[in-house]
């Protein structure tokens, strides 16, 4: 930064006194020429009245929510962007010293900041310490991202649904949560992360959200825990004025499964129970003497097959006999029913087992489990 520092032995040029020179200062004199940091005394920064954010060469949100601790998060680093170290030996302390709040949107505070730096320049034996009092102001405007949600500005419009049906009150209920406690997570790393209008249709549940990519991003997370698919959408709404490009409206749609694990579903005239569902795809077994095991990606799933019977209304049976064949008598007609393979599942004498009926011909789905029962 200083290029080839010369000392030799002479009389500072600047106070007289015969010493080892550096650049032809004295020791003290060129301390007092060179300070270890240059910082100017009034730094100013931009902080929203409404959110408590502020301006580095981003937008931040601070790490707190506790008033004066996001003050002296921001006259901290207010003051070490302001600050240019004259060498990469010099440590920097920085103390802001906060004995206000702001009072509202046009309210001003000045917080005061103590700094100490030490260390030593090039040519220097010794390491000195050099201090310096700056005032930090803080100018209360509003940030982009308030600004757009005061407005209602929304980019994505993200659409949450069940395949061939409407979205039960319970699903409703639990997918809002969902929805919401996500984008309190993705706030974190997306400031636009924000609901600018909730739309509950009768179909299901609408957000309007500042960001497009929040909006895949909860979509994604909905068909981690849910299963189901994504279907994405935009429509031109206009032309940037400045950089003339074309502007987008993105609308994301996830679809869960019409079924739960455990109801019975029709595949290609086939009866199926579901045994599991993941991301990508739907595990299911026939309840025929085959118990056919197959996995179909949801796209297919969607299209392909329908339900048949929800779990919870399947009738059920109680075993009486597993051998040689399994017999089980239903528990409401007391007709007995015989099935000489009924695959995986694992039952003996007194068990209660679901019943699937069609056309007169009744199928055992599954063993009847304590979380089942009433």
């Amino acid at each position: 930064m200083f290029g080839e520092i010369m000392k030799i032995r002479g009389i500072c040029y600047r106070c007289g006194a015969e010493d080892e020179l550096i650049d032809g200062l004295c020791p003290i004199c060129y301390a007092q020429e060179h300070p270890l940091i240059e910082v100017p005394d009034r730094v100013e920064v931009e902080v929203c009245h409404l959110c408590g954010s502020y301006k580095r060469k981003i937008w931040q949100t601070p790490k707190s929510e506790e008033a004066f601790e996001i003050l002296n998060e921001i006259a901290y680093y207010a003051t070490k962007d302001a600050i240019k170290k004259k060498s990469v030996t010099v440590d920097v302390e920085i103390y802001p010293e906060i004995t206000q709040l702001p009072g509202g949107k046009r309210s001003k505070l000045i917080i005061p900041v103590h700094i100490v730096a030490k260390g030593r320049l090039p040519g220097e034996k010794e390491d000195r310490v050099y201090e310096k009092d700056i005032e930090v102001h803080l100018k209360m405007v509003q940030c982009p991202r308030c600004s757009r949600f005061m407005s209602n500005y929304y980019e994505a419009t993200l659409q949450v649904r069940a395949m061939n049906r409407y979205l039960t009150e319970e699903e409703r209920e639990e997918l809002d949560n969902f929805v919401r406690e996500e984008l309190v997570k993705r706030l974190k790393k997306d400031r636009m992360a924000f609901i600018s209008k909730f739309i509950p249709q009768k179909e299901g549940l609408d957000y309007q959200l500042g960001s497009v990519g929040a909006a895949r991003n909860i979509a994604q997370r909905i068909k981690e825990r849910y299963g189901g698919k994504i279907t994405e959408t935009a429509t031109l709404v206009g032309v940037d004025r400045d950089s003339g490009k074309e502007l987008y409206r993105v609308t994301v749609s996830v679809r869960i499964p019409e079924y739960k694990v455990g109801d019975v579903v029709e595949y290609k005239n086939k009866h199926y129970v579901v045994s599991a569902i993941t991301e990508n795809k739907v595990y299911m077994k026939s309840i025929d003497y085959k118990r056919e095991k197959i996995g179909l990606p949801w796209h297919i799933a969607e299209k392909e097959t329908k339900m048949a019977k929800k779990k919870d209304e399947l009738d059920t049976a109680t075993v009486i006999a597993t051998t040689p064949n399994v017999m089980v008598m239903d528990d409401k007609s007391y007709e007995v029913y015989e099935f000489d393979n009924i695959g995986d599942v694992e039952i003996k004498e007194g068990d209660k087992v679901k019943i699937f009926k069609k056309e007169g011909v009744s199928y055992l789905v599954n063993k009847v489990e304590e979380n089942d029962k009433q």
